[in-house]
């Protein structure tokens, strides 16, 4: 193989394909990256952990056609210390040469036969959606989901659409976000991707700059169209929680209103205090009373009190919630709308929102009182 590539393009699409690389002891040719070029002028980059794929094509000059495989992290650490405009990628006796104007470089691949046969892209209805309101709702919701892996059912985002709607939804039990946004379309989807798929989809949204994403779902993968860029990835099969049932299930009889603004300041003072809490870590105990909500926290060694004015209807109530819980979800809210926060009793959930929005809210369980 020889070809002349943009160095900075090369290095970007590097980087596009290596977020679905992870380190893999037992078949090492997955922890690198394959390339190959297509006709006289293109170089296809791809990169997999079996379950998760992203091919990009970028252009290039082709002299002699081929393949190869080889580890990227030391590629890429080169490419960025250089500063040729264009450089030539050689690949001869098992090495890959790439030439500057001053220099070249040898680098070491692997036997590309050996590398898995994964395809790139599924054939499926596909939905037109804005690139940046996508990555924009995934940010909104992944938070509420799982960490763990030992729970793949709620270690995912919910995708669906339906009724001219594309809705959102995560949860790890303890809370629940939802999210749906207006689109075009008469097919329905119902999909559970994966969280490092979700965060994979991210950096690629928010790293491309063409205006349109495509997506399609077939059987068990779903595949993501930005530009040159696809992001291919199994889903989760298991059966992702009722969440519609669950907010129609839960009922409210107090309501407080109160300026985002102030009430995130407040907040993360609060963190500060409880984010190490022995007892119940990120809990402060929230009391209502003659439109003031104060706000307590404590740790080991010290302790807040915080008060802030509120509008609310029902009873006084006093309740200890997770803070930092709060905070993940509030901190997307539109700032020059208050919060209206639903509520029943102590040991009830609550649920937060935007004034005069329902369509994007948060379910979250409150913590235990303690004396």
């Amino acid at each position: 193989m020889n070809i002349r590539v943009d160095r900075g393009e090369f290095l970007k699409t590097l980087k596009i394909a290596e977020k679905a690389i992870s380190e893999n002891k037992i078949r090492p040719i997955i922890s690198c990256m394959y390339l190959e070029t297509v006709g006289e002028d293109k170089l296809v980059l791809k990169g997999t952990n079996l379950e998760l794929t992203i091919t990009s094509e970028m252009p290039c000059q082709v002299s002699e056609g081929g393949r190869a495989v080889f580890s990227y992290q030391l590629v890429e650490e080169y490419l960025k210390e250089i500063s040729d405009k264009e450089i030539n990628l050689v690949v001869t006796d098992n090495l890959l040469i790439i030439e500057t104007s001053d220099s070249a470089s040898e680098f070491t691949v692997m036997d590309s036969e050996e590398y898995p046969k994964v395809s790139s892209e599924i054939q499926g209805e596909a939905h037109r959606f804005s690139r940046e309101k996508f990555a924009e709702m995934l940010e909104k919701t992944k938070f509420a989901a799982s960490v763990s892996t030992d729970n793949l059912a709620i270690n995912c985002v919910r995708l669906e659409i339906e009724e001219n709607k594309i809705k959102m939804a995560a949860s790890d039990t303890y809370r629940l976000v939802y999210l749906e946004e207006d689109i075009q379309c008469d097919e329905e989807m119902k999909v559970s991707i994966p969280l490092n798929t979700v965060d994979a989809v991210i950096k690629t949204l928010r790293t491309l700059n063409d205006e349109e994403l495509k997506f399609s779902f077939k059987e068990n993968q779903i595949s993501f169209r930005i530009g040159n860029t696809v992001i291919l990835s199994r889903v989760i099969g298991l059966a992702f929680p009722d969440y519609k049932g669950i907010m129609k299930a839960v009922s409210y009889n107090k309501q407080i209103s109160v300026d985002v603004n102030e009430f995130i300041k407040v907040l993360k003072r609060v963190q500060i205090f409880v984010k190490n809490n022995a007892e119940s870590k990120y809990s402060a105990v929230f009391s209502l009373s003659e439109g003031k909500l104060n706000i307590n926290g404590v740790s080991e060694i010290a302790k807040i009190n915080e008060q802030i004015e509120v509008e609310h209807t029902g009873e006084d109530i006093k309740i200890s919630l997770n803070v930092r819980f709060l905070l993940d979800f509030i901190q997307y809210l539109d700032r020059e709308k208050r919060l209206i926060i639903d509520l029943l009793s102590s040991s009830s959930a609550i649920n937060l929102r935007n004034e005069d929005n329902d369509r994007y809210s948060y379910i979250a369980m409150p913590l235990a009182l303690r004396d």
